[in-house]
């Protein structure tokens, strides 16, 4: 499973939401899903490592180039932080839910997995 994971380090909900996932990743390791970071708006390369290093996360991260608008748009984001779930066949199972709901979301693409042929 890949856990994609828009998110803006000058947005206090955002920085949250990486803070506390940086928290479970043994526990989403051992569910088999990866988590990748994407910072989805306009911020220096150095300052955005300077946060991560500060802030020990682990994750994958990229950075949006270009129009970072047009791509978020693009990618369905409405709002920041935002999360999407896929499946081990890398099919979208669930998009713009809370931290809250990840073990259920979790639960919920191991499940359809285990329906599909």
């Amino acid at each position: 499973m890949i856990l994609v994971c828009f998110f803006d380090t000058q947005q206090r909900p955002s920085r949250n939401c990486i803070l506390e996932l940086s928290k479970e990743a043994q526990e989403l390791k051992a569910k088999d899903a990866v988590v990748v970071v994407i910072q989805a708006s306009k911020i220096g390369e150095n300052e955005l490592n300077e946060w991560l290093k500060t802030n020990n996360i682990s994750f994958p991260v990229g950075l949006l180039e270009g129009d970072a608008e047009k791509t978020r748009f693009a990618w369905g984001v409405r709002s920041l932080p935002w999360l999407i779930l896929t499946d081990r066949r890398h099919i979208v199972t669930a998009e713009g839910f809370g931290l809250d709901e990840l073990d259920a979301q979790i639960g919920r693409s191991n499940e359809s997995q285990s329906r599909r042929p």
